[in-house]
């Protein structure tokens, strides 16, 4: 055929082609389910995170490291079990950047490690956070960080005093040799000092940042807590209609309430049934009501507590004015009280649900907007009317069921609830799935029934157990106010979370209130005025994208332009800009900016006409780039710190496509 009668067709470009990608709106939060290229694209990137590792949206696409526990409440059975107070040959040991002591620890019993005191001063204008470790031995020195938390430089006087370490991950220990290790945290400048004694001589000093260790031929000044083992059973916050309010506790075989003050403990009740593993509260009548399954339909009116009945009922929850609860030996059967009379029972007064000793019991009562939900195990069901002659039982058109009560949760609206197949929010009509982000990883969850949920200013927590722990240790958390649709943006992954239980405190500006899941005690989270640490611990801040394609991946590219803005911050440390190519999770560290702004501040000292630039800058950002060229590349983000928080407003990339051949 003449080639002038040929079909005409266009000559493909043999030149390299680029393109400019602004990525600044995360505010559909991270998604670890879909596979790489499919997540949903925004100006040839995307706008999720294949992972956002303790962060939070502080405001629409930002990202931020999340706020951590503060204390709440002492530890149950906390005692100082192996100190050295000794003043004999009292000196000054200097702990730095790169001077670390390690003091042995000599337990006398089987615990969890909750707090150690350490004698600090600070005498010579050092700055930085004090960090404060336990190790395991090996050899006669340190082996294997076991916690870590940390004083801050605030609370370091100009002379000593013991400084309070509270250990969040409350390691398990036995009646073995142990070290309490202290330094001062990267960026920190200057030293401070550790009071030493002549009376042992089992210190030991490092100079190399605890690469190697010396005998110091002295002892020093430390106290090291044991509590008992074993997580919160019961979580609540009582309230009395003059005002009063408390937190209690369950754990092991006793009641307590938490001074809001001090933080100090008081027993309620003890010797409870030790078989109880889980405790239910409802408040009414200035009355707190609680049961165990074991001890009766027990109660504790702000003064004494007393039992109500010896029958034991499992769950219990105050609905249009009387006590619904569910028996443990028939555990289809709901009983409740007469109206506005919590403490009188008649014996007609009782519905099935839905029959008799089904085999799928009930697992979760919820009161809301009129109704009242009723978990099983595998379904739900709705109960309508407001007394024995009007109530009408339906099954729900939202048919999934729960685990226990703790996996349950509400909002005004909404009742959020974990399944076998995933996290979900209904209205008891209808089921939207919210857990499609992760859905794998939720579907793998063992031992679900321990899991724990919670509502708290528009964010669902999900708190479980990692594969390889014991006790919940991880959170999911959800932003019910961003998100596309139906679906909510699931907004981070957190660790070192250690929560067994969390209420909302409503009558107190809706504190978020939990307590642990490894001993008995109450931390509050996420307060305002946190400083970015986990009671004292690391917050281990990460933001990674997926391996991106940019439209092209069956073609090589680099990225010849990167730059990444944070917000400036008032301290001096620095965030890992990091990147990895072709799916090998083989991360390079690109550069790592420091993140302190510059400028002179309000209050400063600096005078209208005298040369400063007002106001701290807002933004740091870097020029870098990812050297080579690859078909997919990913970036992320890395900070690992305690009370050093890293803001990220976005990355702008500039992509060149190598040119076909």
């Amino acid at each position: 055929m003449p080639w002038a009668k040929r079909t005409s067709r266009s000559i493909p470009s043999v030149g390299s082609r680029s393109a400019t990608v602004e990525i600044n709106d995360y505010s559909l939060g991270m998604n670890s389910f879909l596979s790489n290229d499919s997540l949903p694209l925004k100006n040839g990137g995307t706008n999720m995170w294949r992972l956002a590792q303790n962060a939070r949206i502080p405001t629409l696409g930002d990202y931020e490291t999340r706020k951590g526990f503060d204390f709440h409440s002492d530890a149950a059975g906390e005692t100082a079990d192996a100190s050295q107070t000794s003043t004999t040959g009292a000196a000054d040991q200097a702990v730095s950047n790169t001077v670390r002591i390690a003091k042995k620890v000599v337990f006398s019993t089987t615990g969890r490690c909750t707090r150690l005191d350490v004698n600090l001063k600070n005498s010579a204008s050092a700055t930085g956070t004090v960090m404060v470790e336990l190790w395991s031995d090996s050899g006669g020195a340190p082996s294997e960080m076991l916690a870590r938390s940390s004083v801050a430089a605030s609370d370091i006087d100009t002379s000593y005093a013991y400084e309070i370490a509270r250990v969040a991950e409350a390691p398990s220990v036995t009646a073995t040799t142990y070290w309490c290790v202290a330094y001062v945290q990267t960026t920190g400048t200057g030293s401070y000092y550790i009071s030493s004694t002549t009376n042992a001589s089992t210190g030991l000093t490092s100079t190399d940042s605890g690469t190697t260790w010396s005998a110091a031929s002295v002892d020093f000044n430390v106290k090291a807590y044991l509590s008992t083992t074993g997580g919160t059973l019961g979580l609540h916050r009582a309230y009395k209609s003059d005002g009063t309010s408390k937190t209690l506790f369950a754990h092991g075989t006793t009641l307590r309430s938490v001074s809001d003050a001090t933080g100090a403990l008081t027993s309620i009740k003890t010797g409870l049934d030790a078989s109880a593993t889980k405790y239910r509260f409802t408040g009414v009548n200035d009355t707190v009501y609680y049961v165990n399954g074991y001890d009766g339909l027990r109660k504790w009116n702000f003064t004494t507590e007393s039992q109500v009945s010896t029958t034991d009922y499992t769950l219990i929850c105050e609905h249009k004015g009387m006590l619904f609860l569910v028996t443990a030996d028939d555990p289809n059967k709901l009983v409740f009280s007469n109206f506005a009379d919590y403490e009188t029972f008649t014996s007609t007064d009782f519905i099935y649900v839905p029959s008799p000793k089904t085999g799928d019991p009930i697992t979760a009562l919820v009161s809301l907007n009129g109704y009242l939900l009723i978990f099983t195990r595998y379904k739900k069901y709705i109960l309508t009317g407001s007394d024995n002659a009007t109530y009408t039982l339906e099954e729900a058109p939202d048919k999934k069921g729960t685990y226990t009560q703790e996996t349950v949760t509400h909002d005004k609206n909404f009742v959020y609830y974990l399944s076998d197949d995933g996290v979900y929010r209904s209205n008891g009509s209808e089921a939207q799935l919210m857990s499609e982000g992760a859905y794998q990883e939720i579907i793998d969850i063992s031992s679900k029934e321990d899991a724990c949920l919670a509502v708290n200013k528009g964010r669902l927590y999900m708190w479980y157990k990692s594969p390889s722990s014991s006790a919940n240790d991880v959170c999911r958390v959800w932003n019910l106010n961003f998100g596309q649709g139906s679906t909510d943006c699931l907004e981070s992954y957190d660790t070192d979370a250690y929560v067994a239980r969390a209420v909302t405190a409503f009558n107190d500006d809706d504190d978020f209130i939990v307590a642990s899941s490894l001993v008995g005690q109450a931390f509050y989270q996420e307060q305002s005025s946190n400083d970015n640490t986990n009671l004292g611990g690391d917050i281990d801040f990460l933001l990674q994208t997926h391996y991106m394609t940019f439209d092209n991946p069956g073609s090589l590219k680099e990225i010849r332009y990167w730059n990444p803005r944070f917000d400036s911050q008032s301290g001096n440390y620095t965030v890992d800009c990091q990147y990895a190519y072709d799916l090998r999770d083989n991360w390079t560290t690109q550069s790592s900016p420091n993140l302190q702004g510059s400028g002179s501040t309000w209050g400063g000292g600096e005078t209208w006409g005298g040369d400063a630039t007002w106001g701290t800058t807002a933004e740091t950002q870097s020029q870098l780039y990812v050297p080579g060229e690859y078909r997919r590349i990913a970036l992320r983000y890395k900070h690992y710190a305690t009370r050093q928080p890293v803001g990220f407003l976005g990355h702008t990339l500039k992509i060149q496509v190598r040119r076909m051949r």
